[in-house]
């Protein structure tokens, strides 16, 4: 479900629950790390980093994510105004790197939410181009809020058989 609100669009999602996982070498091996603080799994692969500039700096082989069959999610603790900040890599679409992605936050809240004792926080997303995200765990929902512009306005046309 979708509600607005002003330039603010809201996403009402399921949580998601996380399990650790120790980390298969070809997970950290596509990342180009050694280590992390920890792993865990849901949908996707969740890597927490140390920190922000860590996230930051990652320059992952998306290909040779390929072979892991999920994709990939990597976090930290903010900095400054940002409770936590991402980054979400799709190995095998379109988009190498998701600018802001709405799913992954169905793991990312409940995580730092119970890291942070926050039911509410703000996070940013992406690298080069992402955006700002406000974050609330609400029950077993996460409700997701984002600014949005409008890109393209169109028809599709459908034959009928």
């Amino acid at each position: 479900m979708v509600t607005r609100s002003g330039e603010w669009m809201t996403l009402d999602f399921p949580s998601w629950e996380t399990e650790p996982v120790i980390p298969p070498a070809l997970l950290l091996e596509a990342l180009g790390i050694t280590e992390c603080k920890e792993v865990r799994m849901a949908r996707d692969y969740m890597v927490v980093m140390e920190n922000q500039q860590q996230v930051e700096a990652v320059r992952p082989n998306i290909n040779a994510m390929l072979p892991l069959g999920k994709m990939v999610c990597i976090t930290a603790a903010g900095e400054g105004e940002y409770d936590f900040v991402s980054r979400f890599f799709c190995p095998g679409d379109a988009v190498a790197e998701d600018p802001v992605t709405g799913s992954t936050h169905s793991m990312l809240i409940p995580y730092w939410s119970e890291k942070l004792k926050k039911t509410q926080m703000l996070a940013h997303q992406g690298a080069e181009r992402g955006g700002d995200l406000r974050c609330q765990l609400e029950g077993d929902r996460v409700l997701i809020s984002g600014q949005a512009a409008t890109y393209l306005i169109g028809k599709v046309l459908l034959r009928q058989e």
